[in-house]
């Protein structure tokens, strides 16, 4: 099974939520089913605008940071939800798919998203 197989399986010939040239979410029968925008219900497609808009937040404010592995003294946070309340998690390991380089930076960034539209990114809950 390859990704092509799974969009095919998922989209083609179906209703699918997708974002237009002019940044609109559209609802619409498709056979461009191995398009990368392609998602299942709206909220699918508003989690994932919410991880993009998140990607640019952190990338912002990360200012070119990008985690190093191998190097143990650097720190690395990522957000983290507890107990309903999105809060910085200082990381040793990759387990998210978006990291900072500060608790700072990670609280500023929770700031700007705000618990709800993370809890929807982490936890699928509605916007």
């Amino acid at each position: 099974m390859t990704i092509n197989d799974i969009m095919k399986s998922l989209y083609f010939k179906k209703n699918v939520y997708f974002v237009d040239m002019f940044g609109k979410i559209k609802f619409n029968q498709t056979t461009l089913y191995s398009d990368r925008n392609n998602c299942s219900s709206r909220s699918h497609i508003e989690q994932w605008l919410s991880m993009n808009d998140l990607l640019n937040v952190a990338y912002f404010l990360n200012a070119g940071w990008v985690p190093h592995w191998e190097n143990k003294e650097e720190e690395k946070y990522i957000i983290l939800i507890e107990n309903g309340t999105p809060v910085p998690l200082k990381v040793d390991n990759p387990v998210s798919f978006v990291y900072f380089p500060s608790e700072e930076n990670t609280k500023e960034a929770i700031r700007i998203m705000g618990s709800k539209q993370l809890l929807h990114i982490f936890q699928g809950e509605s916007l």
